[in-house]
Order: C-alpha cells, then structure tokens, then sequence
C-alpha cells in the first residue's frame, strides 16, 4: 500500500507531464473527486515543494486570470481574487510574475532573473508604476545565493 504523500507526488508528477502548469488544490480534486481536506492540501503542499526543490518544477502563487485553464476556483465567496500554489515549467509565466515564485532550485535562477530585469525596465518605463514603486529595484537570485553564503562564512 502506497502511502499519501506517495500518491500525490504521483499524481502531481503526471500532472506537469501533459500540463505546463499545474493547480496543486485541482490535481488533489480530480484525484479524490472531491474536495481536498486541509489534511490533504497541506500534504499535497509538502510534496509540491520537495518536487521544487528537485528542480522539477517552480513553485508559484497564482491568482486565477493568471493560471489559465488550469485555475482551481474554489466556490467560496471571494476565491477568485485569491492567489493558490501551483507547479509550473512555463517560462513565460516565470518570467512574467517572478515575484510570485515561493520555490525554485539554482536551475530555474536564470530564468527568474530574466523576468526580474524585465519587470525593473516595465516599471521604469512607466510614470504610473515608477511613482508607486519608488526606489524598486530587482536584486538577481544568484546575486542574494552569493551573499547569503558570504554572510555564512563571515
């Protein structure tokens, strides 16, 4: 017998193999074909980042416009403005929202930069966003990794 955590990293690995993006909560309802109790979600969660943490995927917080066809609705008043974790390989969506990202190994650190730097020039091109986000400037993963390790051996 298989047990739980087994099951979801599974069925969340089969998941990102015929999808680029991959709702955590949607995986869990058409696998259960109900809905998920916090128990499960919170397992399913743990799985979610070790398959991160592997490099198999960028663990992200997706608000539901963002996600696609993918998107995990809840119907609770008020869930469709609320953001859920999904897995994702998509580069633009990585790109895109880089500041979402929860989890993402040293492979994926490149690509996050990229969309750092991108997001830097969109706000400094734009009076509207420069004014709200005064002084906002991205600082590369790699270059946080460097001094992170460096504040260690100090």
């Amino acid at each position: 017998m298989t047990s739980m955590t087994d099951t979801f990293h599974q069925a969340l690995q089969s998941a990102l193999a015929s999808r680029d993006t991959v709702s955590i909560r949607r995986t869990l309802f058409e696998m259960l074909e109900r809905e998920p109790s916090k128990t499960e979600i919170a397992a399913a969660h743990k799985v979610a980042r070790r398959i991160a943490e592997d490099g198999g995927a960028v663990l992200i917080s997706l608000l539901p416009e963002q996600a696609g066809a993918d998107a995990y609705v809840p119907t609770t008043r008020g869930a469709g403005r609320r953001a859920s974790n999904y897995l994702t390989v998509d580069a633009e969506i990585i790109k895109d929202l880089p500041c979402r990202v929860e989890l993402a190994t040293e492979k994926w650190d490149a690509l996050i930069d990229e969309g750092m730097l991108l997001t830097q020039q969109k706000i400094e091109s734009d009076p509207v966003l420069s004014a709200f986000l005064p002084g906002w400037t991205a600082t590369p993963r790699a270059e946080k990794r460097a001094r992170a390790a460096e504040a260690a051996v100090s």
